[in-house]
């Protein structure tokens, strides 16, 4: 796959030059599109940038780009669709002085010239293994709503995948969550209204083929693109339970007091099932699958009961949470989902699961299942569970009741600390123990995040999403030592996010390596945090700052960065100079006393 690399952030960049260059047009109407990135730094352009795009409020009739570096001019390749102009094929050099000239007309015959003087960033360290770091590819609305007007793109989003696949590589993204890829109960759902886990979007079932992201063969050729990135891609398992599309899933059942009922548990003949498992003309999913409901056809809604001799499973908290639940007591059931794992990873090609409501599904057969696909497959398999514990006791006992070396949990515990962050109310010093990423036994089996699709929802179903300070709570997972940090994709490209992350991701990509070190003068305002770098590669390693403060004056902090008579300028922007440390290491690094800019990343200059 050709190497591609998005730079909306060069749009500015043009803005910017209507005011600082000027611009003739034979008309006020045509002009490039208005954007939120007019702060750009023109000293600090990244050199690694090979393509950007232009967008005009007209549609665009002829475009001529060149590049001029001293001496030299260029001309710069252009693609025009629509009202977009792609410049292609750049290759800049770090720290150089160039002048982009620009002639646009449009088709009603205005025309707009500019000339923009910019200066390419420093140079990177070469790093051979970079950090991981996790995106969550979806979000609640994906394609529902405003966001399907606004977003149209996002309507197959195994397609869009594929053609983000390179530009996520490029900002440091080594792995993928992708959303359930099985046929859900009805088509427009997120894929946790399971049907058939067989079924990921080849077989007409629910009144389509295609899930709500795309067809199988889509998603298998989405997982082959995202690999020549070299990003492994991790399926979201929904095992608690089922949901019944319509009359044709209603069976007669019996249940625990004797009472006949008739429930959506038929789930027979699936054409996925039948198709792929091995087992499948052996037993049939009935109501003797599963543990209970609480909805009957015949009776309506009911208190969650069980079925006539089954009793709920061995989970961490309840066993009831939706649907039909699936009864992991039964031994077809239990073979049958681990024979699935096993396919998912060697037939379809994933590499991991993101376990959904884990904390409901038997704590014994979660062992079983990541055991049995681990023995099955040469692949170093990746699981982390949804256990939606907010105390670090509670979700260490979780890891203790599973019980199992491989299984990882997402760090919620973190997350509720970033809720008093958002509210203004946390004591800042009390991050350097805060969540599991900080208990030793666990720091290396947590995944850190923010919002998820379940706590950033646009309306408030769980929790409030962490709206206010995010930045510092990103620059707190992105920078530190232990962890896998997680991206979530609405942060990234629907909530106006991308420019600020680009630069935390650019500091994690080159510059967070090391052993981490805590600032012993942290205080209530102010957290800081050091990683020591590589001996092997210079120029590695970083002072990382975040305040709550709001006054928006700077706080100043004197703090050994473990490399003596070194420059170091804030890769954020948000504080402006550079710091020069003592022979001793030491330095007076800045951080902004603001909601919005109270975040820095300090990075050596050379």
């Amino acid at each position: 796959m050709r190497k591609r690399v998005t730079l909306y952030a060069l749009l500015s960049i043009l803005i910017l030059a209507v005011t600082l260059t000027g611009c003739k047009s034979t008309g006020d109407e045509f002009a490039l599109v208005s954007s939120d990135l007019t702060d750009y730094n023109l000293n600090s352009v990244d050199y690694t940038l090979g393509e950007f795009k232009l967008e005009f409020n007209e549609k665009v009739a002829g475009a001529k780009v060149s590049l001029v570096q001293g001496d030299s001019k260029s001309k710069i390749e252009t693609n025009v669709e629509g009202n977009v102009v792609t410049l292609t094929g750049l290759k800049l050099e770090a720290k150089t002085n160039y002048q982009l000239v620009t002639n646009i007309k449009s088709s009603t015959g205005n025309e707009l010239s500019t000339k923009t003087d910019f200066t390419t960033s420093r140079s990177y360290p070469e790093i051979k293994d970079p950090n991981e770091t996790l995106m969550q590819t979806f979000y609640w609305e994906m394609n529902k709503g405003k966001y399907k007007e606004k977003y149209p793109k996002e309507s197959n989003l195994w397609k869009l995948l594929s053609e983000r696949s390179d530009d996520l590589a490029k900002i440091g993204i080594t792995s993928v969550w992708v959303p359930p890829a099985n046929k859900a109960h009805e088509q427009q759902d997120e894929g946790y209204g399971t049907y058939d886990l067989w079924d990921l979007g080849e077989f007409n079932q629910v009144n389509t083929v295609r899930t709500k992201y795309g067809t199988k063969e889509e998603l298998e050729q989405t997982i082959a693109d995202l690999h020549q990135e070299g990003i492994k891609v991790y399926y979201d398992a929904v095992l608690n339970h089922r949901l019944g599309a319509g009359y044709e899933n209603i069976g007669d059942s019996i249940l625990a007091s004797g009472q006949k009922a008739e429930t959506y548990t038929k789930f027979y003949p699936l054409k996925g099932r039948q198709k792929y498992y091995s087992k499948a003309d052996e037993w049939k999913w009935d109501w003797k699958a599963f543990d209970g409901v609480d909805y009957a056809a015949n009776l309506g809604n009911i208190a969650p009961q069980n079925f006539k001799g089954k009793t709920w499973d061995d989970t961490f908290e309840k066993d009831y949470l939706l649907g039909a639940d699936v009864d992991y007591q039964n031994e077809n059931v239990k073979d049958e989902l681990k024979e699935w794992g096993s396919w998912i990873i060697n037939d379809i090609g994933f590499d991991g699961f993101r376990l959904d409501a884990v904390k409901h599904v038997d704590s014994k057969f979660i062992d079983e299942w990541i055991s049995s696909i681990q023995e099955n497959t040469a692949k170093d398999v990746f699981f982390v569970g949804e256990a939606w514990v907010e105390n670090t006791m509670g979700l260490s006992f979780y890891m203790y009741d599973v019980n199992n070396p491989n299984l990882h949990v997402f760090d919620f515990p973190l997350r509720k600390t970033f809720e008093t962050l958002r509210n203004g109310n946390l004591n800042m010093s009390t991050l350097s123990k805060a969540g599991m990423v900080n208990k030793r036994k666990f720091a290396d089996k947590t995944v850190t995040f923010i919002d998820n699709h379940d706590t950033g929802r646009d309306i408030v179903e769980y929790k409030a999403p962490i709206n206010i300070r995010k930045y510092q709570a990103y620059t707190y997972i992105l920078m530190r030592e232990d962890g896998l940090p997680m991206v979530y994709w609405k942060d990234y490209y629907q909530d106006g996010k991308k420019v600020g992350l680009d630069k935390l991701l650019k500091a994690r990509r080159y510059f967070a390596y090391g052993p981490g070190r805590e600032v012993k003068t942290n205080d209530v305002n102010t957290y800081s945090y050091v990683r020591g770098g590589l001996s092997d590669v210079p120029g590695t390693g970083l002072v990382m700052m975040i305040s709550q403060g709001t006054s928006g004056d700077l706080t100043t902090k004197r703090i050994d960065s473990g490399k003596s008579n070194t420059e170091f300028y804030d890769i954020t922007s948000n504080v402006k100079g550079t710091v020069k440390t003592d022979a001793d290491g030491y330095g007076d690094f800045k951080v902004k006393n603001s909601i919005d800019e109270g975040w820095s990343v300090w990075v050596p200059a050379n």
